[in-house]
């Protein structure tokens, strides 16, 4: 059976030698492929001239490696063996670039919610399409798809799968380094296939990635994107933000750029895996993106990671891993990884570009299914969020103890802890604020009634949702103004009569149904203006209702509101 194969583009000699010397770290970790290599011919049962990473693999090095002495506890696993090289890169680089290492667990779980999404079923199944990672990396999250395609290829010639597996499995990253190991990683697969084919007509194990900047070449279709991509902003060219617009607003994030490629380049029977944070599905420059992908590519599945930290190297963010496909789909599964994965619910798939309800925990799924079907949100009720605009430590010498007529007094996050408004003795030395001029009176001040929420709380808090009326009285109080810290949101009306009052207002957000609505919304210990106007509402008439209903009253008809 003949054959033409599409080989990926691999480096050439004159683009090795142009390329910048590389840390004194990385050429260690590189140096090391060597060994490991080596190991893993034997392990396949393959001779010596296997062991030759220069002939055994259609890849050249991006420089010249020193194969000088090794740890001996050098792992054989190809994940263990990727997370060596991110972890030796430079700090600097690793935060300048977002490069991060796919745990295996994670690339395991992305990789079987994507073939889940294709319809694959529980039997291992060989590729019918093309999978592409346009941020491989060291190839973490292709490992799993190449394996899973050469053991159900396990029937067919040997010497066929290899030279046709391009055509299913490309990796592009503009890292050459990274690029040269995820090849060997992929290759390192191939080696028990290879132990199938007669040695007459073996030939070098084919590279399967390539140097690429992903976000600027036009790239062909594929069946499956999967990805983990680098986390940061990115200054783009009037060329790149015109080609991206319909999913950007504001200042680009890297990995938002990445999710708009795929869904230029997926096919109508396609699917996006991605691991990326959870910001994407409730923050305000995702808005965007959100509304494309409600409309083109709807969520399939999505699974939040309970654990925070630990999973990459300097990342704290919450994490999620996500499925796209634009067959249309009426629900999403919902699951988290604490470790194990475990089912939480079953939800109406989000059509808006609005922040997506999703619940983290199975007691809010209720909750989180009803508020998605609701069409009114606290922004179109009549108010509107906004940050404090003191930024304390900009402003150190301005702050005083005592009060004058120059000063105003100064509302602390630390002020409204436990959902009341009271003086936190350890803010009493910085109380007051000197106003400088007419401008200070005008930016900083308060001085009609409004509502305070706290803008970040602490994980081991009980509420997420912390909040206090400032009525007209406290403000007299206080001086008839005050100036609010950055710490806190401040919720205004925006028309004379908005469809619930600030008592009610004030009321719905100190109950437990809106402390669990918000962590649906955001799993983050932050809290946004941009989300508090998000936070979905019943109708009119049912807040009406709610005007004069106190304590417990309230809370059971809120709660019945929302899991009706």
């Amino acid at each position: 059976m003949s054959m033409t194969v599409s080989r990926p583009q691999v480096l050439s000699a004159a683009t090795v030698d142009a390329l910048p010397e590389a840390p004194a770290t990385v050429t260690t970790a590189l140096a090391e492929l060597e060994v490991w290599w080596s190991r893993r011919v034997d392990l396949a049962g393959l001779g010596s001239e296997w062991k030759n990473l220069a002939t055994a693999v259609d890849a050249v090095a991006p420089q010249e490696l020193d194969f000088g002495p090794v740890s001996s506890g050098l792992p054989h696993d190809s994940y263990a063996l990727g997370s060596l090289y991110v972890n030796r890169l430079p700090t600097a680089e690793r935060a300048d670039y977002g490069k991060h290492y796919t745990p295996r667990d994670l690339a395991d779980r992305l990789w079987r919610m994507g073939r889940n999404a294709l319809g694959f079923g529980e039997v291992p199944r060989r590729l019918h399409g093309l999978v592409r990672d346009p941020a491989v990396g060291a190839g973490s999250l292709l490992v799993p798809v190449v394996r899973e395609h050469l053991e159900a290829s396990s029937e067919i010639d040997p010497e066929f799968v290899l030279a046709s597996l391009p055509q299913f499995v490309e990796g592009l990253d503009t890292d050459p380094r990274a690029v040269y190991l995820a090849n060997v990683v992929l290759a390192s697969e191939m080696l028990p296939t290879l132990a199938r084919v007669p040695e007459s007509r073996r030939r070098p194990l084919p590279s399967l990635a390539r140097v690429c900047n992903s976000l600027e070449e036009e790239l062909a279709p594929a069946l499956l994107w999967i990805m983990n991509p680098p986390y940061g902003r990115q200054k783009l060219s009037p060329k790149m933000r015109n080609r991206y617009s319909g999913s950007l607003y504001g200042q680009a994030n890297l990995y938002a750029l990445f999710i708009a490629c795929a869904l230029s380049g997926l096919g109508e029977d396609g699917a996006v895996a991605v691991l990326v944070p959870t910001s994407f599905a409730s923050g305000s420059s995702f808005r965007k993106l959100r509304g494309q992908l409600a409309e083109s590519a709807p969520l399939r599945s999505i699974t939040f990671m309970k654990r925070r930290s630990g999973v990459f190297a300097g990342v704290l963010q919450e994490t999620c891993l996500a499925v796209f496909t634009p067959k249309r789909s009426e629900c999403v599964e919902v699951t988290r990884l604490s470790p194990e994965a475990e089912f939480v619910a079953i939800v109406p798939s989000p059509r808006t570009s609005h922040p997506w309800v999703m619940p983290r925990d199975s007691i809010d799924a209720a909750i989180a299914a009803g508020a998605t079907q609701m069409q009114l949100n606290l922004g179109m009720a009549g108010w509107k969020a906004s940050t404090g605009p003191l930024v304390w430590n900009r402003r150190k010498e301005n702050l005083h103890a005592g009060s004058s007529k120059t000063r105003a007094h100064v509302v602390w996050a630390a002020d409204i802890d436990g959902g009341r408004l009271h003086r936190d003795p350890r803010r009493d030395l910085h109380r007051y604020v000197a106003l400088r001029d007419s401008a200070d009176e005008l930016t900083l001040t308060l001085s009609e009634p409004a509502i305070l929420v706290q803008r970040t709380t602490s994980p081991e808090q009980c509420r997420r949702l912390v909040a206090v009326e400032l009525d007209r009285r406290t403000l007299n109080r206080l001086g008839n103004r005050v100036v609010v810290e950055n710490h806190l949101n401040v919720l205004l009306p925006t028309v004379e009569h908005p469809m619930l009052s600030r008592s009610l207002l004030a009321r719905l957000l100190a109950t437990r149904t809106f402390d669990r609505l918000l962590r649906c919304i955001s799993g983050s210990v932050a809290v946004s203006a941009y989300e508090l106007e998000a936070l979905p509402l019943p109708s009119i008439e049912e807040l009406e209702a709610w005007e004069h209903l106190l304590a417990e009253e309230l809370e059971e008809a809120v709660l019945t509101a929302y899991v009706k």
